[in-house]
């Protein structure tokens, strides 16, 4: 029986972690076709920094994450030596408290007692040069995502996949035969891709692609990175402090950046492209775009509260990191319900790419119909239905009712070695 040429449109952690599973059980024809190179600036996996973590109240997503840590783990694979065991401080003033009540006590019931402990402010500000109103911690890792996917992408490569970016990666449209069944893709100019199945794993994009309806809404978190003085980094050598209601913290990493991420999401309604959905502001097509003021506003404050001599530090480099998000907090490894041969992994919610070792296996059994039926039932496409109540409480914000982002990047000037946006 002949292979099917496989066309992956999407080059994050969901297209190329399935472009490598692909090629392990020896798919010869896959080709991962993005608009940038690897690591993409417009993936939301693209990152100095992500965290693992299991805490998850679906006993399924629990056990694929727990699979995946093991997998960052193994000596032996693809990824040895880039997970960092940092810790992680959860923290909340006041709307959140419930939700790290929960995420306690799910940690206690899975036997990690010992390893997570309510921390006051007092006991924060003596261990390390944090506080918060209050929180857990326990332990839990940060990987350096922008190099894990090019990891990636180089082991797909070597098992022959082909990866074509630019405008002839730049995917605009999917082209439909007979009785709905899609098998090509043009791009930005003209290249004509075909394919006998065609998986979307095009994250914030989608909508671009797909008619997704409630399905799938694209939105933001601002990040931004401030450089250390070599003499600083021991200093600020901290736990994660993931504040639910202001923002995430990274320790420093080697070089002594510190990445900071705001919980406070934005979307993209007001777009010229598709004004009645949120759909990815992309770097592409708007490259001096950085962070809004009123989130550099509200970053300082939590960097003031947690890191006081810090809060002034100028930003060496910012990013509004869009994704793909369901209403039910889950991704969406499926077919796509309105065409034949046409398959979606992707919608991150937030909280993929802890997955990246893992995931593919599940994307190709998808596709091949071997899938779980506990993951089908999780992943399946729900037409906009069972929302789920947020850890983070702050309504997102449009990004047209922020101001001061037009121009505002902070590039890095090719500073940062891990090559997150290759400026």
């Amino acid at each position: 029986m002949q292979q099917p040429k496989i066309l992956i449109v999407g080059a994050g952690a969901f297209g190329l972690s399935t472009a490598y599973h692909l090629s392990l059980r020896g798919y010869k024809s896959v080709t991962v076709v993005n608009r940038f190179e690897t690591p993409s600036k417009d993936s939301a996996a693209t990152d100095l920094n992500k965290v693992l973590r299991t805490d998850y109240a679906d006993p399924a997503f629990t056990k694929l994450a727990v699979e995946a840590m093991a997998a960052w783990k193994d000596p032996n694979s693809i990824f040895a030596g880039m997970y960092h065991e940092s810790g992680w401080i959860m923290a909340a003033n006041t709307m959140s408290t419930e939700a790290i009540s929960d995420a306690y006590q799910r940690a206690e019931k899975a036997g990690l007692a010992g390893a997570v402990d309510y921390v006051t402010p007092q006991t924060m500000r003596k261990r390390w040069p944090a506080g918060a109103h209050w929180g857990f911690s326990r332990l839990e890792e940060s990987v350096p995502s922008g190099k894990a996917l090019m990891r990636m992408n180089e082991e797909a490569t070597a098992n022959g996949v082909i990866s074509v970016s630019g405008p002839a990666g730049h995917i605009v449209k999917l082209v439909y035969g007979e009785n709905g069944v899609c098998r090509d893709a043009i791009a930005a100019d003209g290249t004509f891709h075909q394919a006998n199945i065609v998986i979307l794993a095009s994250g914030a994009n989608t909508a671009t692609l797909v008619d997704v309806g409630e399905e799938v809404t694209a939105a933001c978190s601002a990040v931004v990175v401030i450089k250390l003085e070599p003499h600083e980094i021991e200093k600020y050598r901290i736990p994660i402090i993931d504040n639910m209601e202001q923002g995430i913290i990274f320790p420093p990493d080697e070089d002594g950046f510190v990445e900071i991420c705001s919980c406070r999401g934005i979307t993209n309604y007001q777009n010229s492209i598709l004004p009645r959905q949120s759909i990815l502001h992309s770097v592409g097509n708007y490259p001096e775009d950085g962070c809004p003021k009123e989130i550099e506003s509200e970053l300082r404050t939590f960097v003031r509260e947690m890191m006081p001599e810090l809060a002034h530090r100028p930003f060496v480099s910012t990013e509004l990191c869009w994704d793909a998000f369901a209403p039910d907090s889950s991704f969406r490894i499926c077919p796509y319900p309105q065409a034949k041969n046409l398959f979606v992994a992707t919608v991150g919610s937030g909280h993929a790419f802890k997955f990246l070792p893992t995931i593919r296996k599940n994307v190709v059994d998808m596709v091949e119909g071997n899938l779980d039926p506990e993951l089908e039932r999780l992943w399946a496409w729900k037409y906009g239905e069972s929302a789920r109540p947020k850890a983070h409480p702050y309504p997102s914000r449009d990004l047209g009712v922020l101001t001061g982002w037009k121009g505002r990047n902070a590039p890095a000037s090719g500073k940062l070695p891990w090559t997150w946006s290759r400026l």
